[in-house]
């Protein structure tokens, strides 16, 4: 029968040193790898909180998956059962053999013989020799190195030793199984034959703790669940529960963080100025027009002056796109389109236009070395609050010839509009003018309240 059982466990690592580097005087804020904190009779002690005041039961037929984010302290706990780590304080109490898979090869030399490496790994985890000796027939079947097994381990490709490793700690009867991540295991062939034995060698031990960043692998292999962060479990039960509870955590992480930097991109985008454009990616524009004539800078203004990307619904842009002239060109045309800015990224190729402007803006040839700009007034924004992407083109008014093209390939930042209501409801994309009246419906007449006489109301 084997039984894991942790009783208000703490692992802590001293930093030696640490005092003379630039370190607060108290309690850091939460670090990677558990809490960093200064402890002592003169605040001169610096120590790493790997795991804190971990409690734990494990009987036999539990299938333990350990999840968190990295640094949350899963292998630190693994070594800790394993025996490698000592708790500073709380107790340990594992029986049953315990069976660590962190390293396929513990001890590895290699100048020693692949049969040499087999005594020694073997011995490092626990057998006897005359154990280990037992087991290097079906060893030696199933990875298949043959006479290799004779030579020095040094002549192994990384498969190889791989293989040789696997086929180790797999002939061991384990007892408490402890598992890192994946184990590897070779060539496809030998992946496919390894899946098999593996799944028997998970089968055959009592209790299995499995480390993964994977929901899936732990939701497939266990039957209980540990969600650990910072050193800490957070949650310990069914499987799907935990595993929900992270991915709902792992989600508004991942939120807040796109949060934070659409806002920080929002402040950007609402004060930058006058965008130079000039030499800005000609590989990209040369491909995708003929470069006769070349915008030099952007600007996007509001009604003071002021230079902005981001605008309230019904305020007036004033845009100035400055350009210049490198080959003789007949006349000249302006296009500016808005796309609606999508997950899939700020490209507007293959995107639905929502709006176009097209005029022409020359009559007359422009010479090489002239320069120009165009200016672009939305008097009343109508559109609707969201993210739009610019694609502004100089090209022939037959639109049979483009000379310049600008979207995301310079850069551009994205016109942002906001509601100039509290509570916006609307949808879409164009901010319609409308009349809405309600009428109100005249009262329902309960007809049997009509049959109804004086005396009997």
């Amino acid at each position: 029968m084997a039984t894991v059982i942790l009783e208000n466990v703490s692992v802590e690592f001293p930093i030696y040193g640490a005092q003379q580097r630039s370190l607060h005087k108290a309690i850091f804020k939460r670090a990677t790898g558990g809490l960093i904190e200064r402890n002592g009779k003169h605040q001169d002690r610096v120590v790493v909180k790997a795991l804190s005041d971990i409690s734990l039961t494990l009987r036999d037929g539990d299938r333990l998956g350990l999840i968190g984010h990295n640094g949350s302290g899963k292998s630190t706990l693994l070594k800790l059962i394993a025996g490698i780590y000592q708790p500073v304080s709380g107790q340990v109490r594992v029986e049953g053999r315990v069976t660590p898979l962190f390293d396929a090869m513990p001890g590895l030399d290699g100048e020693g013989s692949g049969y040499e490496n087999i005594i020694t790994s073997g011995m490092l985890i626990g057998l006897s020799r005359r154990q280990i000796e037992a087991k290097i027939p079906e060893i030696e079947e199933f990875c298949e190195l043959g006479e290799y097994l004779n030579l020095p381990v040094r002549t192994y490709s990384t498969g190889m030793t791989m293989r040789l490793g696997f086929a180790l700690v797999t002939a061991l009867d384990p007892g408490v199984l402890l598992m890192d991540e994946g184990f590897g295991t070779g060539d496809l062939r030998f992946a496919e034959r390894a899946e098999a034995r593996m799944n028997d060698f998970i089968g055959r031990s009592q209790i299995m703790v499995l480390a993964s960043h994977s929901d899936n692998t732990i939701r497939s292999m266990c039957n209980k669940a540990v969600l650990m962060e910072a050193g800490r479990v957070v949650a310990f039960g069914p499987v799907d529960d935990v595993c929900g509870q992270y991915y709902r955590s792992v989600h508004a992480a991942r939120r807040e963080i796109e949060l934070q930097e659409q806002a920080k991109a929002s402040e950007a985008n609402a004060h930058v100025g006058e965008i130079s454009v000039r030499d800005t990616n000609l590989e990209d524009r040369l491909r995708r027009a003929s470069g006769a004539v070349r915008f030099t800078s952007v600007v996007a203004k509001d009604d003071s002056g002021r230079a902005r990307w981001e605008y309230q619904q019904g305020e007036k842009i004033n845009f100035r796109f400055e350009y210049e002239v490198f080959k003789r060109v007949p006349h000249l045309a302006f296009l500016f389109r808005l796309y609606l800015e999508t997950n899939h990224g700020s490209s507007a190729k293959g995107m639905q236009s929502i709006a176009d402007i097209f005029e022409q803006v020359s009559l007359e040839p422009l010479e090489a070395g002239g320069r120009g700009s165009v200016e672009l007034t939305l008097p009343d924004l109508r559109l609707m609050p969201n993210n739009f992407l610019l694609y502004v083109c100089l090209l022939r008014p037959e639109n049979d010839g483009d000379y310049d093209i600008i979207d995301s390939n310079v850069g551009l930042p994205a016109l942002v509009v906001k509601s100039d209501l509290a509570n916006d409801h609307r949808r879409g994309m164009v901010r319609l003018n409308y009349d809405l009246r309600n009428i109100a419906a005249s009262p329902v007449i309960n007809q049997a309240d009509l049959a109804m006489s004086p005396s009997e109301s």
